[in-house]
């Protein structure tokens, strides 16, 4: 029997990359908290972090500490989990 369920058509215009490596965000323009990116795109990213719902609607996503990074606004948040734009 076939699921009921069906997932959404892909609307993405950019190709996304599994990455599962460990990055940061910048919030307030100094405050930097650890996270995971678990998808990355010239488009945008996605995230996983503790305390998602903290992060502010917007950031910048750094893919090390020290890096200068890009700012990004939430799309959506699914638990732990962020879908970022980059700006």
């Amino acid at each position: 029997m076939r699921s009921l369920l069906r997932r959404p058509k892909e609307q993405r215009k950019v190709t996304r990359k599994t990455v599962g490596t460990n990055a940061f965000i910048r919030m307030d323009g100094f405050a930097v908290r650890a996270c995971v990116a678990l998808d990355l795109s010239e488009t945008g990213v996605k995230i996983a972090v503790d305390a998602a719902k903290s992060v502010p609607m917007v950031f910048t996503f750094l893919t090390s500490r020290d890096s200068v990074g890009r700012k990004a606004a939430v799309k959506w948040r699914h638990g732990t989990i962020i879908g970022a734009e980059f700006l």
